[in-house]
């Protein structure tokens, strides 16, 4: 695709030691993770919008960063972008050999067997005595807590419904407010950490991404705030007022919205 190609010698471009950008030849893997971080949550964010246009665009950002680790990669002869798609092309044949070989529709739970005998043939490490194997070390914790509830309802170690969870952030929120009056920070710690895990399974049993779900309650938090402070001279103004009335506010404006 001439698209592609092109793409790759724009990029070659700006990673030339001599005639490139600075910013861009300065980069390697490692300084990258946080803008590959960024632009995949930007992704989530057009498609929470559902606005076509900035999907385009944010999509192609994403694109970008693929390219320019694979463009790392190549400058240092270990491979190139084709070697990427290759091998991503050999992985989704052999990974769905209903559809390119065997030609048959399977249950969700027979793709689930054949996805693990898949890896295991692939020579990925899975400890049979160990469901949690697999978890993605490298995923956000909140994701990571997602996907550890997943494998125990994998292994039959979970709640029927999500009166289960509910019932649990009950007792372990109990559990918080008689642990705060010990002052022991440690113990508090991990009862905080219990109860976060429990509201994570409680996302879980309703089909709710928690990750996506903090995003859009941490978006709403600051646009609220900034409505708030439009009605105050200056932020000093909004930090002197009184509590009563900023609630009175707060409430106000999450009753129009």
């Amino acid at each position: 695709m001439k698209e592609i190609d092109e793409l790759i010698k724009i990029v070659k471009k700006l990673r030339e030691p001599n005639e490139g950008c600075e910013w861009d030849i300065k980069q390697d893997n490692t300084s990258l993770l946080p803008y590959l971080l960024e632009e995949t949550y930007e992704v989530i964010e057009a498609i929470k919008k559902n606005t076509d246009d900035e999907l385009k665009e944010e999509l192609g950002d994403l694109l970008l960063q693929i390219i320019l680790h694979s463009e790392i990669a190549s400058e240092n002869k270990k491979f190139q972008i084709k070697d990427v798609i290759k091998h991503l092309n050999d992985k989704l044949i052999r990974r769905h050999p209903h559809v390119f070989k065997n030609k048959e529709k399977l249950t969700e739970l027979e793709l689930e067997e054949q996805w693990k005998d898949i890896k295991r043939k692939e020579g990925k490490k899975i400890d049979i005595n160990d469901p949690f194997s697999l978890l993605n070390k490298s995923e956000p914790i909140i994701l990571q807590a997602l996907s550890i509830g997943k494998i125990s309802k994998e292994i039959k170690f979970d709640w029927d419904n999500y009166e289960g969870p509910v019932a649990k952030i009950e007792e372990e929120l109990k559990e918080v407010i008689a642990e705060k009056k010990y002052n022991n920070s440690e113990k508090l710690e991990e009862e905080i950490g219990d109860l976060i895990f429990s509201v994570i399974q409680l996302a879980r049993h309703l089909n709710i991404n928690p990750e996506i779900a903090l995003m859009q309650s941490n978006k709403k938090f600051i646009k609220r705030i900034n409505l708030m402070l439009k009605s105050y001279i200056n932020k000093e103004d909004f930090i002197k007022s009184d509590n009563v009335i900023k609630e009175q506010k707060w409430n106000k404006i999450k009753k129009s919205q």
